[in-house]
């Protein structure tokens, strides 16, 4: 499916047509920015951990679809970059390396707490993919791109899906009480994240609260991770209408 879907990201998007930046808001381009430093922090976890992964279950198959995935992250690491850098407005992260890559690939369970997390920004990646492209303030060069990278994140959580389920499988109830501890720490630190951006998100007409509630949606469509890593009060909150 990777191979069936690639683009070339250098001429599947029409990067000659002339962008008003005047008519560009300066919420859309911190927001740009926030996808961007996300892109390159997946990028480094997934080749840091993608290896230990197919290890630790016994899948070589980890590494092959993973590989592809690294590719797709390259690919819009190039599109960010090339967009914002039209919007004279260049990614503010220079490096690919931080402290926040170095404490998502040490100390205990490193792959589990990955793909378990991987979970979350990929469900909340196409969210605001999704969104984006609804939006009036996006230019048609920024919505040809989101529209294309939509593609790749639709396999991402796929492939994602798949990984947290493998982990489900292979966890016994002392790994998963752990694992849980750590999604109810990790979740409450990635909600707040979101939020940040949310006098971003309102100079475009995008609304932090709507978007976690669709991403926590699209992650329970995942019945067994729903009974898991959803159950507590915090995280149903986002669920109330469904449950309702």
């Amino acid at each position: 499916m990777a191979f069936a879907a690639d683009w070339n990201p250098e001429t599947a998007i029409d990067w000659s047509r002339p962008i008003e930046r005047s008519a560009i808001k300066d919420g859309w381009i911190q927001i740009l920015q926030y996808f961007y430093e996300g892109e390159w922090q997946g990028l480094e976890i997934i080749q840091r951990l993608m290896n230990k992964a197919a290890h630790l279950f016994d899948t070589s198959e980890m590494v092959t679809y993973y590989s592809t995935q690294c590719y797709d992250e390259s690919k819009h690491l190039f599109v960010f970059r090339t967009y914002l850098n039209k919007l004279d407005s260049p990614p503010a992260k220079q490096r690919a390396f931080d402290p926040l890559v170095f404490l998502a690939t040490t100390g205990p369970l490193p792959v589990e707490r990955w793909l378990l997390a991987t979970y979350f920004t990929e469900s909340l990646a196409a969210t605001l993919f999704q969104r984006s492209l609804e939006l009036d303030a996006v230019d048609p060069t920024g919505k040809e791109m989101i529209r294309l990278m939509l593609k790749d994140e639709s396999r991402h959580i796929a492939g994602t899906r798949l990984g947290v389920q493998t982990l489900m499988a292979h966890a016994g109830p002392f790994k998963t009480a752990l694992l849980k501890l750590w999604w109810k720490l990790f979740v409450r630190l990635a909600v707040g994240e979101v939020r940040r951006l949310k006098r971003h998100g309102e100079q475009i007409g995008m609304e932090p609260e709507s978007i976690l509630e669709k991403t926590f949606r699209r992650m329970a469509g995942m019945e067994e991770f729903d009974g898991k890593f959803l159950s507590d009060d915090f995280t149903r909150g986002f669920l109330r209408d469904r449950v309702a």
